[in-house]
């Protein structure tokens, strides 16, 4: 018997022969709408490479068995061996629990997927989150789940009721001063944990976490946790939160990109899951519940810049969206950021004319003392800084690729119909590393993305979709501008502090995120002025 695809394509083949091009349409779109031309000339779904899917065990073999064409454990990897093998665009069928997915490594492409992605995009959830709130803690959450759990006119309006305070630029403006007072304290704590011999502590990651922690909580938590209070306890509470935190990003990859039944049974991941969900949010709903006692004994006299936790807290009528959205935002803003600014000190350090040419900027707006007042209007300045961090995220962006699915009947990408409800992958990794898009793409070159005499960057003459870090669009990264503030301010204070070296290479992974998989070896010497 013909499978339900096949006899689609062979009514699509007899009504092409037969010159009837709005059938044919019909026939593969089950509508009666007109086809545009370019659906028409477009090669059907089953023909996109990719790797072929066996009967019942369809790809998963690939993934699991040593003789396996993707046993690494390496996002990134699996995605470049797969442009490798296929192109700039191939198709992954057959995987249990997912959508048929499609990975874009043409920026053409990329930028058709985001410049069709409608006012609310949709994209794949990340489903244990989903069922954690939705259904194992539904008695907490509601119906307010999250920028990262919903779609449609429920997504839609949760961001619409979150935009304003998190992504005005003045928003962020009002942390300059204790975000920088976070910054200082780091490198304060960067002399009492170096070594005789100048270096850094095998374990210098979890202080870059207890750093992003500390910085995040001023923003969703209007608090300091006191995250870099001397060597923290295991179990204190900042310890144990960025734990946490780490637990949840290691969960989420093994539940969602691995074969795992936590649908269907609880197992061991899925459990250490819940538990590190549930302190994080009992730990973190304390200091929520503290802000909203500050605002009540305020009253409606408050004057002076609220706090961005304060403007949520006040502007929704459901106190669950300031508190959903302060959660989210200290879920996602330490092992991501923690891990940029680590990219970005170990280009440095392996850079050492792009350090010193960092360091006179720095320098330049802070020349009496490192513990000058570092400002808002004295980072508009750094531009080598904003450079910098430009060129680390091309070349090691944290997230290893971005989603959206296919919303439409006639989507045609790469020459290929995409029908409705295909997941798509853009590969960022491989386009921001590609000669194709960036001369000497392998190298650390910020200068690349300053502007010269005539107004235009070298980084402006390449597609403006080969390399984006934060997304585009509606769905675009929600914390970018705290999470830019929190990078730009701790590398400006460090490289104003210490020369950076390093001792050995660094090794970085892909799961969820691009993680340092191995010790960060610095070496970090003062500065004489």
């Amino acid at each position: 018997m013909l499978s339900a695809s096949s006899r689609c394509g062979r009514q699509v083949a007899v009504a092409l022969s037969r010159g009837h091009a709005t059938a044919a349409a019909a026939a593969v779109k089950g509508t009666t709408a007109e086809p545009t031309e370019e659906w028409l000339r477009a090669k059907p779904f089953e023909e996109l490479p990719g790797p072929k899917p066996l009967p019942i065990i369809g790809n998963t073999w690939r993934f699991l068995l040593p003789s396996g064409d993707y046993k690494t454990t390496d996002m990134a990897n699996m995605m470049f061996e797969m442009h490798q093998q296929y192109g700039d665009i191939a198709k992954l069928v057959g995987i249990p629990g997912r959508r048929p997915m499609v990975f874009c490594f043409n920026a053409n492409d990329v930028e058709k997927v985001y410049r069709n992605e409608g006012p609310r995009p949709v994209r794949d959830t990340v489903q244990s989150i989903k069922y954690y709130r939705g259904v194992t803690r539904r008695d907490l959450f509601g119906d307010v789940q999250g920028v990262a759990t919903t779609q449609g006119e429920q997504w839609y309006e949760f961001r619409r009721r979150v935009n304003q305070p998190m992504m005005q630029p003045r928003s962020s403006k009002l942390y300059v001063p204790s975000i920088d007072q976070v910054a200082q304290d780091f490198t304060d704590r960067m002399l009492a944990i170096r070594d005789e011999s100048m270096k850094m502590p095998p374990d210098f990651l979890n202080e870059l976490n207890k750093w992003a922690l500390e910085s995040i909580s001023l923003v969703a938590l209007d608090t300091r946790l006191g995250c870099l209070d001397g060597n923290l306890p295991p179990d204190s509470e900042p310890q144990r939160l960025i734990d946490a935190v780490q637990v949840m990003f290691d969960s989420i990859y093994r539940l969602e990109m691995r074969l795992s039944p936590w649908k269907l049974v609880s197992t061991p991941t899925w459990r250490r899951f819940v538990r590190a969900l549930d302190y994080f949010y009992e730990t973190s709903m304390k200091y929520i519940n503290a802000a909203m006692e500050r605002i009540k004994a305020k009253g409606e006299d408050s004057s002076g810049d609220l706090s961005v936790l304060e403007r949520l807290l006040l502007q929704n009528d459901d106190p669950g969206v300031a508190c959903v959205m302060a959660l989210d935002m200290m879920f996602a803003g330490v092992d991501t950021t923690s891990n940029a600014a680590a990219v970005c000190l170990h280009l440095l350090a392996k850079n050492p004319e792009a350090q010193e040419r960092l360091f006179q900027e720095v320098l330049a707006q802070l020349p009496q003392s490192p513990s000058q007042p570092l400002t808002a209007a004295k980072l508009e300045e750094c531009r080598y800084l904003r450079a910098c961090f430009r060129e680390a995220m091309r070349l090691k962006p944290i997230a290893p690729g971005n989603a959206r699915r296919v919303v439409v009947d006639d989507f045609v990408l790469g020459g290929y119909r995409i029908p409705k409800g295909v997941d798509l992958v853009m590969g960022h990794p491989q386009l921001s590393v590609s000669e194709q898009y960036f001369p000497q793409a392998d190298q650390f070159r910020p200068e690349r993305w300053l502007k010269g005499p005539d107004g235009k960057s070298e980084a402006q003459s390449a597609h403006p979709f080969a390399s984006m870090p934060f997304g585009f669009g509606p769905r675009t990264c929600i914390g970018r501008r705290f999470a830019e503030l929190e990078v730009y301010t701790l590398v400006a204070r460090i490289i104003r502090r210490f020369r950076v070296e390093l001792e050995g290479d660094i090794q970085w992974r892909t799961g969820l995120i691009l993680f340092a998989a191995s010790p960060l070896k610095f070496k970090v010497i003062d500065r004489d002025r």
